[in-house]
């Protein structure tokens, strides 16, 4: 999760952060993996990144922002991932995007062909797609996609997600308890990934780019982005 130490915690100071966002990155890694695979590769390139000091206040998306490898007008789209499901497979994925772009429409459509469904952002009022790492990009245009892990666990009973997730906030969200657990069941963040697989095959192969929505805040940015010559 982050190098240093914590002057009020005693033992253990080392912050693995396997939900936050070792999870994440083990996606990313996977999703790298899957598209290495591909007999034909898609028509258009696909960066894999991990950007660093996101709690420091997105300070490795901000550098990339400011310094892309590619233009960011020819940057169709950001799709970012944080904690994974990590209690097994839900019947829904958490768009915390707010319904911002056409890619939350590509990842309903993603879910339906998985019989899920896509929910809206359960806590709109934490702010989280101001703090994650994707703003930076959305800030600069870029459309962008922020997914978190679903609710309603398969085979459990109603109200099981939300419990561990209040929990993992409670006892583990930033803390040396962060750690793997052999309880876990990663069917979920599988799934989960595969879903993001299919939004981001469909941008880098498609005829019809990701737009933000009208009326949304990031829109003006990008219609400005759009106008350089290439």
């Amino acid at each position: 999760d982050h190098i240093g130490k914590h002057p009020e915690v005693k033992g253990d100071q080392i912050f693995n952060g396997a939900v936050d966002n070792a999870s994440g990155v083990a996606g990313l890694i996977e999703l790298g993996r899957a598209h290495a695979a591909l007999e034909t590769p898609t028509k258009r390139s696909v960066l894999f990144m991990a950007t660093t000091a996101e709690e420091a206040g997105l300070l490795g998306a901000k550098y990339y922002a400011e310094n892309p490898l590619y233009p960011l007008e020819k940057t169709l789209a950001d799709i970012n991932m944080d904690g994974l499901a990590v209690w097994g497979k839900t019947r829904d994925i958490e768009d915390t995007s707010n319904g911002n772009s056409t890619l939350d429409d590509m990842l309903a459509a993603a879910a339906e062909r998985h019989d899920k469904v896509m929910t809206p952002n359960s806590q709109p009022e934490k702010g989280s797609f101001y703090r994650a790492d994707q703003f930076e990009f959305s800030k600069v245009g870029v459309p962008s996609l922020y997914t978190g892990a679903g609710r309603e666990v398969i085979g459990k009973p109603a109200g099981f997600g939300q419990q561990k997730k209040d929990e993992f906030v409670a006892k583990h969200y930033h803390q040396p308890s962060d750690e793997v657990n052999p309880e876990w069941d990663l069917s979920g963040a599988a799934q989960d990934v595969q879903l993001l697989f299919e939004v981001g095959y469909q941008v880098a192969n498609g005829a019809t780019f990701p737009e933000w929505n009208p009326g949304t805040e990031f829109k003006a940015k990008r219609d400005e982005s759009l106008k350089k010559k290439p």
